[in-house]
């Protein structure tokens, strides 16, 4: 038993300490690295970068290094989403953490605006749906 074991240590070892070219492969199929195409990392990343922008998904697109609809698909397929669905999510979240830290004098209408909602009964529905709450109660119990 101790034989197997120190055996099972020492390839351990020898498989995840050292750089060798299988790494990156084990780390994938390990489930320990991001799985993502790049063309997708770049699209999220941007999206994050630019969330209180309008979507263009043509300059998305074109800074993911692929097509518009490769994007579309690919966001359904790996992230279970699509793009705007997943800018909201991100604006959403976003807009919660504002409401957590407003200063005196902010209104959620004006914090909204600048994270690049134009909707707001949208956004409010969004955020209801989301956190179970409306954001002005959201900004009551956090003040």
């Amino acid at each position: 038993m101790a034989a197997a074991d120190l055996r099972e240590n020492l390839l351990t070892c020898l498989l995840h300490g050292p750089r060798h070219n299988l790494r990156d492969a084990m780390e994938v199929f390990g489930g320990r690295a991001e799985t993502l195409p790049r063309s997708l990392r770049r699209a999220r990343d941007c999206l994050y970068a630019h969330a209180t922008e309008p979507l263009d998904l043509a300059q998305l697109a074109e800074a993911a290094g692929t097509g518009i609809r490769a994007l579309q698909l690919g966001f359904r397929r790996h992230f279970g989403t699509s793009i705007s669905d997943m800018l909201l999510d991100i604006r959403l979240a976003q807009l919660n953490a504002r409401l957590g830290s407003t200063r005196p004098g902010e209104h959620v209408t004006d914090i909204a605006f600048e994270l690049g909602f134009t909707h707001l009964s949208r956004m409010a529905s969004a955020y209801r749906a989301k956190f179970g709450e409306t954001p002005s109660a959201t900004l009551r119990r956090m003040s």
